[in-house]
């Protein structure tokens, strides 16, 4: 073989091994991050370790680890597995970032069934997925990617941002309740997930964030500085402004045609609720409630959301469901 032919060889050698690399890499690239699970009454103990080392994530629950679980996903985020996996186990899933002052001190932060350690405040306000109400298809968003435009100016103690932002997004805050360092300053807007390090930096701490994965029925955690959405205790004042903005960045962050019909949705669920504000007789604004929850379009958004969550149940889960349903109506007749 002469030179010219050699070099060919290798240059054709090198080439195909360039390809190769970038065939791997671009297979891994396009599906890092991202979450395949086909369990068949596994352990929940199996499915969240396999949901952590995909989706690369830190994933807490207080579910027996010998829960069984059956559910599928196909290389879908983090966001999306957590959701299915939430709808096959009856229980409910949220992003929390913890902060404290000192490594030791944010290493301590543990839970006890639903109870958040003595001496640590939690900042959740639970909103549900706003598109599900207007698809039963709607996708589950990631709240590490929830917009924050900050109203909170610096310098401020940073436990007022946190309260900001638990309710300007989908994320909670867990905290020592007696560490409030004041922010000297801040970023003006961004995703949450860029924003919060940038603030407990500035306020010289640390943090790191999990997935809470808790039984039905509650939102994790609770305690005076959590509530629903329209709960207000005397520890957390509500911004109404800020709830709203959140439920648009949920619909801004959705494809096209689901954007529209959500966006149609939550603007007349706004105008029912400023109608209210002008009802100030009791029994009038109960029967305005009543009136409008047996609207057609109002039933139709409810039938959307429960129908999202039993596209995600596994096919007995979903007979279950049935059966649990026609019993309760036979017990409310009389006849079980």
């Amino acid at each position: 073989m002469n030179n010219s032919s050699e070099s060919r060889v290798k240059a054709l050698a090198i080439t195909t091994l360039l390809l190769l690399v970038f065939a791997v890499s671009h297979h891994i690239w396009a599906n890092w991050g991202l979450v395949t699970i086909h369990a068949r009454q596994q352990p929940l103990a199996k499915v969240v370790s396999s949901i952590q080392r995909q989706g690369r994530a830190t994933i807490r629950t207080d579910l027996p680890g010998d829960t069984l679980v059956t559910m599928d996903c196909d290389k879908v985020p983090v966001a999306d597995a957590l959701e299915t996996l939430a709808a096959n186990t009856q229980s409910r899933w949220r992003l929390v970032y913890i902060a404290a002052g000192t490594r030791t001190a944010l290493k301590s932060f543990t839970l006890s069934g639903s109870q958040v350690p003595d001496g640590w405040k939690m900042l959740s306000i639970p909103f549900g997925n706003i598109a599900a109400f207007a698809s039963d298809d709607a996708p589950a968003q990631d709240p590490r990617q929830d917009p924050w435009t900050l109203k909170t100016a610096a310098p401020a103690p940073i436990q007022s941002f946190f309260l900001e932002a638990a309710q300007a997004t989908n994320a909670s805050f867990a905290f020592p309740a007696d560490w409030n360092p004041s922010v000297k300053s801040a970023p003006a807007s961004g995703i949450v997930d860029k924003l919060v390090p940038k603030i407990v930096s500035a306020a010289k701490g640390y943090e790191t964030q999990i997935f809470l994965l808790t039984k039905g029925g509650q939102r994790g955690p609770r305690n005076n500085d959590t509530a629903a959405a329209g709960d207000q205790p005397p520890a957390l004042q509500i911004d109404p402004d800020l709830l709203a903005q959140r439920a648009q960045n949920q619909i801004n962050r959705l494809p096209d045609a689901q954007r529209i019909e959500a966006q149609v949705a939550f603007d007349s669920e706004m105008a029912f609720r400023k109608s209210l504000a002008g009802i100030t007789d009791p029994a009038a604004r109960l029967a305005a409630m009543q009136q409008h929850m047996q609207d057609p379009a109002v039933q139709q958004m409810m039938a959307n959301r429960m129908d999202g969550a039993d596209g995600r149940m596994s096919h007995d889960q979903r007979v279950q469901r049935n059966q649990s349903y026609v019993n309760r109506k036979l017990a409310a007749m009389g006849k079980s």
